[in-house]
C-alpha cells in the first residue's frame, strides 16, 4: 500500500493553479471516496476556489479562496451550515470590509466554519498602531479581521491510504509592509465513513517584530440542528451575558426558540470546565434529542468560548454561533487591557487544534451529553445575573 499521494492545486512562487480536478477512489487509494476542485463562475461567486471532499459519510467544501474555511457540509443527508441571505461563497474582492462602519465581513458570511482574525477579530473599533514613520495612528478596525477575505497562496492535497485518511493543507498570509505579518498554515483532514474531521492551524508570526493575534473559530448551525427547542449543552466554569439586552433573555441562554422576525442577536461569553487534560467540548442538540453537532478543543488554546443567537426569520438567516477563541469577540483595545491579547515574537508561532463532529440517533446524542456532564462534575457553575467588567467591552 502506498503511504501517500499528493497533489499541488495553487503554488504562488512555482505559477501553479489547478481550475479543476477530479480525483476518485482509486486515485486517492482509499475506498468510498472522492475529492474535486473547481472554481465558481458568475455573480459574486466569479473566481471562488471549491474543494469538496467526501468520506462515503460525510461530505464538506473548504473554500480557499475565503481563508480555507468550510462553506457547508452533509453528513448521511442532514444538512450541515446555514442558510444566509448571501448567494456565497462570495469572492473577497466583492467585500468592501469597511462598509457600513466596518461591518462589510457580513456582505460576504454564508459558511459554515469561518476563522475570525488573525491580528484582531472582534468588533469594530479604533485602535492606535505605529505608522511607517514611527509615530502613533488611529485606525479602524473592522468585523472579525482580514482572515476570512484572504485567498490562500498554498493549497494541497494528501491522501494517506494507510490511515484512510484526506487531509487539505493550506497557507494564508494576513501580511503587508509596515503592518503585521501573521501566516496560517492549515491541515484540514477526514477519514473514510467518519461523521467528523479536524482542523489544525499553526499561526506564525513572519516578520521581524512582534505582533499581536486574535483568533476565533465562527461555526455556524441552522436547520436541522437548529429549530425551536434546540439547546446547547456544554461544561461551565463561568457565563455572563454580552450586554444589557443579552440579559433581558439570560434565563433562555442555552434554549433556542423558532425563526422570529425582528430578533436582536444575543451573545453570551464563556469559560468552560475542562476533563485532566484541559480538553472540553459544546454541543447544539436539536429538540428531539436525535441529533447533535459538537465541537472538541483543547482550553489551553482557546480559553474562551462565545455562543451567537440570532433566531431571526429564516430569509434573514437563522443561525447560531458556537465559537471557541482566544479572546472575546469585543473591541481590541477592551481585550488588550483585559490581558487576552496574545503577543507572537518574530517566528514565534501558535497551534490550534479543532475537532469538528455530527451525531445522529438518541444513544450517540444521549452520549454527548454524559461526556459534558462528566465534564462539569466537580465544577461549579459561576451565573452572573449581568455584563461583568472583566468579559464586556466598554
Amino acid at each position: 500500500m502506498e503511504e501517500h499521494k499528493s497533489w499541488v492545486c495553487t503554488n504562488t512562487d512555482e505559477n501553479i493553479w489547478l481550475e479543476s480536478l477530479e480525483l476518485s477512489a482509486v486515485e486517492l487509494g482509499i475506498d468510498d471516496t472522492r475529492v474535486s476542485k473547481r472554481t465558481l463562475k458568475g455573480g459574486r461567486q466569479d473566481g471562488v476556489d471549491l474543494i469538496e471532499i467526501e468520506n462515503g459519510d460525510l461530505s464538506f467544501c473548504i473554500v480557499p479562496t475565503r481563508g480555507m474555511g468550510i462553506w457547508r457540509g452533509n453528513y448521511k443527508g442532514k444538512y450541515l451550515g446555514w442558510r444566509s441571505p448571501i448567494k456565497g461563497p462570495v469572492n473577497p474582492a466583492f467585500v468592501d470590509l469597511h462598509d457600513r462602519g466596518g461591518l462589510g465581513f457580513a456582505s460576504g458570511f454564508d459558511e459554515w466554519i469561518v476563522r475570525c482574525g488573525l491580528n484582531s477579530m472582534g468588533s469594530p473599533a479604533e485602535d492606535v498602531v505605529i505608522d511607517n514613520h514611527g509615530n502613533p495612528s488611529m485606525i479602524q478596525l473592522t468585523l472579525h479581521g482580514k482572515i476570512a477575505n484572504t485567498p490562500a497562496h498554498y493549497v494541497e492535497i494528501e491522501s494517506k491510504p494507510e490511515t484512510e485518511t484526506i487531509t487539505v493543507k493550506g497557507e494564508v498570509d494576513e501580511a503587508a509592509i509596515f503592518m503585521p505579518g501573521i501566516r496560517l498554515t492549515t491541515a484540514i483532514a477526514t477519514q473514510r465513513q467518519s461523521g467528523k474531521f479536524t482542523i489544525t492551524d499553526t499561526v506564525t508570526n513572519i516578520m521581524g517584530s512582534e505582533t499581536e493575534l486574535e483568533l476565533l473559530y465562527h461555526c455556524n448551525y441552522g436547520a436541522p440542528f437548529l429549530e425551536d427547542g434546540s439547546r446547547l449543552e456544554v461544561p461551565i466554569r463561568e457565563m455572563a451575558p454580552r450586554d444589557a439586552h443579552a440579559t433581558e433573555r439570560l434565563d433562555m441562554a442555552s434554549v433556542y426558540q423558532a425563526p422570529t422576525p425582528g430578533f436582536v442577536e444575543d451573545v453570551f461569553f464563556y469559560e468552560l470546565a475542562g476533563n485532566a487534560d484541559n480538553r472540553t467540548m459544546a454541543a447544539l442538540i436539536n429538540a428531539a434529542g436525535d441529533k447533535a453537532a459538537v465541537l472538541r478543543f483543547d482550553l489551553s488554546q482557546l480559553p474562551y468560548f462565545t455562543q451567537w443567537k440570532n433566531c431571526a426569520a429564516l430569509v434573514d438567516g437563522y443561525v447560531t454561533a458556537m465559537e471557541p477563541c482566544t479572546a472575546f469577540p469585543s473591541k481590541k483595545p477592551d481585550e488588550r487591557a483585559a490581558g487576552r491579547v496574545i503577543v507572537l515574537e518574530p517566528g514565534e508561532e501558535r497551534r490550534f487544534e479543532l475537532e469538528i463532529e455530527t451525531h445522529l440517533g438518541e444513544v450517540a446524542v444521549q452520549e454527548v451529553v454524559r461526556e459534558i456532564a462528566e465534564i462539569q462534575q466537580g465544577t461549579t457553575k459561576v451565573l452572573h445575573p449581568g455584563p461583568i467588567d472583566k468579559y464586556s467591552s466598554s
